[in-house]
C-alpha cells in the first residue's frame, strides 16, 4: 500500500516530511542552544563540542553545518544574523529517515535544523520543587539533550499547574535539576550542586558557573541534597545557555534573597563566556 499521510485535519503528501520522520515519531535526535550577546556567540565552541559528543553517544554522524564553528556562522550568517541583534540558536541533528521501526538503516545519515529566535523576555523567576507525590518521569539518556524530552514536557506542565516559572525535580529523593535549567544554591562561602553523576542533564552553562564561582574564591560542592539543603539556601539560582546566571526570587511560595557577597557573580559568568564565544 502507498504511504498515505493525514496532518493538522488534512491530506498531505510524505515526501516533504522525509527528513522528519525520526524526529518526529522516535524523538531520533539530538541538540544544543546557543545564544548571542552583543554580538557574540557565547560558548560556541562548548556547546559544539556538546553537540558532537551527543552524536557520538547516540550512533549519529555530524552534519557539515554543525562540524564546526565556522561551518555553523556561516549558516546563521545565511539566515540573516549579523551580530547586531541578540538572538538564540537552536541547533539540532536528526537521523535521516530509514522506513518503519526503531532500527535506522546500516548506512542512515543525520541532517542538521537550525532555528532562530529572540531572547527570552525577563521574568521574576518563581520557582517550587517537585515533591515525591508529583512522580516526574527521568529522562531516558539524562546525559544527552535529546529530542525526547517527555520528562522536561511533562516538568513544565507541572510547574505551570503551581504557577510557577520552574519546577526543580528530584530523584529518589534528591534535587536534580530545573525544568529547563541546572540549579545552585549557597550557604555562605559554599556554592552547592547536585553532583553530574545524578539523572540530569549537565549543561555547559553549568561548567561555566562552576569555573567563575572557585574563580572568585567560592568553595563549590556538587553532592547528593534533599530539597531540605535548597529550601535552607541563602540564595538560589538557575543557569541555562538562553539565560545565563537566573536569580530565584521566588521558592515554594516564600521570597528568597540574594547574598551580596555574589553580587558580581552574574558579570563573572557573563565574561567567562563571551571569553569563550566567537564574534559574527
Amino acid at each position: 500500500m502507498e504511504s498515505k499521510l493525514w496532518m493538522a485535519g488534512s491530506p498531505r503528501a510524505p515526501e516533504p516530511l522525509h527528513h522528519l520522520v525520526r524526529a518526529l515519531r522516535y524523538g531520533d535526535g539530538v541538540f544544543v542552544t546557543l545564544t548571542c550577546d552583543n554580538g557574540v556567540l557565547l560558548d560556541a565552541r562548548a556547546q559544539l563540542a556538546r553537540l558532537a559528543g551527543a552524536c557520538e553517544r547516540v550512533g549519529l554522524p555530524v552534519p557539515a553545518a554543525t562540524a564546526s564553528v565556522a561551518a555553523l556562522v556561516e549558516v546563521l550568517r545565511t539566515l540573516g544574523a549579523d551580530g547586531r541583534h541578540d538572538f538564540v540558536a537552536r541547533v539540532q541533528v536528526s537521523a535521516d529517515s530509514s522506513g518503519r521501526g526503531y532500527g535506522r538503516a546500516s548506512d542512515g545519515g543525520s541532517w542538521e535544523l537550525i532555528e532562530l529566535a529572540g531572547p527570552p523576555p525577563s521574568r521574576t523567576c518563581r520557582v517550587a520543587v517537585a515533591g515525591p507525590k508529583l512522580n516526574l518521569p527521568v529522562p531516558a539518556l539524562p546525559d544527552v539533550k535529546s529530542c525526547s524530552a517527555l520528562a522536561h514536557v511533562v516538568a513544565a506542565r507541572e510547574a505551570a499547574r503551581l504557577g510557577v516559572d520552574e519546577l526543580i525535580r528530584t530523584a529518589d529523593g534528591l534535587v536534580t535539576e530545573a525544568t529547563a535549567a541546572n540549579v545552585f544554591w549557597s550557604a555562605g562561602d559554599i556554592l552547592r550542586t547536585p553532583t553530574s553523576s545524578l539523572p540530569f542533564y549537565s549543561g555547559v552553562t553549568r561548567a561555566v558557573v562552576i569555573e567563575a564561582a572557585r574563580n572568585l574564591g567560592f568553595v563549590v560542592e556538587e553532592g547528593e541534597y534533599s530539597a531540605a539543603s535548597v529550601a535552607a539556601a541563602d540564595g538560589v539560582f538557575l543557569t541555562n545557555a538562553t539565560r545565563g546566571v537566573e536569580i530565584v526570587a521566588e521558592l515554594d511560595g516564600e521570597s528568597v534573597g540574594w547574598p551580596a557577597s555574589m553580587a558580581r557573580f552574574a558579570e563573572a559568568v557573563a565574561d567567562l563566556r563571551r571569553g569563550g564565544g566567537t564574534r559574527l
